[in-house]
């Protein structure tokens, strides 16, 4: 029996729907600026996506282009001023940065009220929940099974997605949440696994458990083709699978927006 494929579009297309109901509503609109630092194909790409998401559910889009050779003073300039802007409701700092910037403390600078991302050292996970973070859980709650207990594995090469996914999955009575950095030997003792560690196919199905429950959130692109870390051949022993492209990509967009809409409504 072939893997129950889990559709992010289609969530994702839900929740844009109920966003753009209740933004028809408001007096101010909300508004989301985004700031790219270089020209990092895959950076541009997806801020094109979040622009043409923000237009269909009415939220204004504010576009920073910045050279890679500014300097960390005139880009803390720019967040300064955002964070005083009235028609800035959320602020995105597009990941990575280049080389030779100290991200976490330039992240540090956005307003913990604008922070939409959640990527705040602290205090911000109490203000919205990270989108990645969110999307994941609506994947998660999409399979209808009872995760209470499951044993659950998450496997990234860099914990700034899915830092805060241990306190976030404990809705589910998930109360432990193992770790790695790449894919272990054991990684079929695990009943979710959660894998972000942007290599095409590296999970392959003889790695897991039979009726597992896979979320990719990798994104490569192989031959001309997006493909997550995920191989198909695990769609022929997982229970559930969330596709790449099509999974977590777009559900994570539809959650930003909904993160903007929230701290609109809280500021205004």
């Amino acid at each position: 029996m072939s893997a129950v494929i889990l559709n992010g579009q289609e969530l994702a297309d839900k929740i844009k729907s109920d966003l753009a109901k209740k933004i028809f509503t408001l007096n101010k609109k909300p508004g989301l600026a985004v700031v790219l630092v270089g020209d990092n194909e895959a950076s541009v790409s997806y801020i094109k996506r979040k622009e043409k998401a923000c237009l269909e559910v009415g939220i204004n889009f504010h576009k920073y282009l910045c050279p890679d050779n500014i300097s960390e003073k005139e880009l803390a300039e720019l967040i300064e001023f955002l964070n005083k802007d009235i028609d800035v409701d959320g602020i995105l700092l597009q990941l990575p940065l280049p080389k030779g910037f100290e991200t976490q403390a330039i992240i540090d600078l956005i307003s913990k009220d604008k922070d939409v991302d959640g990527f705040f050292s602290s205090g911000a996970s109490e203000q919205v929940t990270p989108p990645t973070i969110a999307a994941i859980m609506e994947l998660l709650k999409y399979t209808n099974e009872d995760l209470t207990s499951k044993k659950t594995l998450v496997i990234a090469n860099s914990d700034i997605y899915t830092a805060k996914l241990d306190k976030y999955l404990s809705v589910f009575g998930i109360a432990s949440v193992s770790r790695d950095s790449k894919i272990p030997d054991n990684c079929a003792d695990y009943d979710i696994v959660i894998i972000a560690l942007g290599q095409p196919n590296s999970l392959q199905k003889e790695m897991i458990k039979k009726e597992a429950i896979i979320i990719d959130v990798g994104i490569n692109k192989l031959n001309g083709q997006i493909v997550g870390d995920a191989d198909d051949s695990v769609k022929e022993v997982a229970a559930f699978v969330s596709p790449v492209p099509g999974g977590v990509g777009p559900l994570t967009v539809a959650c930003l927006l909904k993160n903007v809409l929230e701290i609109n409504l809280k500021l205004n």
